[in-house]
């Protein structure tokens, strides 16, 4: 069961780079990464207000990325590392699953905002 825990932390640290990356290319390169903020039926080139999204989108990711990041470094320093108490990485867990709700429920609004 300990390699499935571990498994899935390597997932949420690699889910969080992979989030911190596309806000990267955003800011950076003005380029919308489609699979982490909409579904596939929906066309990019049909956006209303191209730059208006990226404003909206930009900060949410980012803030989606360090928490899962976040999440899953806790997870492997408690697999590999050092245990770490119980109420702290549920308290983690709990705000993880949060910031994971709000974020998919923004990038729903923002798809509806702005298509």
């Amino acid at each position: 069961m300990d390699n499935v825990w571990s498994i899935m932390d390597l997932l949420f640290a690699g889910a969080g780079l992979y989030a911190i990356y596309a806000y990267y290319l955003l800011k950076t390169k003005g380029e919308i990464t489609t699979s982490i903020l909409m579904s596939k039926d929906v066309d990019i080139r049909k956006c209303k207000d191209i730059e208006g999204y990226k404003a909206f989108v930009a900060p949410k990711i980012l803030i989606f990325g360090i928490a899962a990041l976040l999440y899953g470094i806790l997870g492997l320093v408690n697999s590999y590392v050092s245990p770490i108490p119980g109420a702290l990485y549920a308290s983690a867990m709990v705000l993880f699953f949060a910031v994971l709700v709000w974020f998919a429920f923004q990038t729903r609004k923002g798809v509806q905002m702005f298509w």
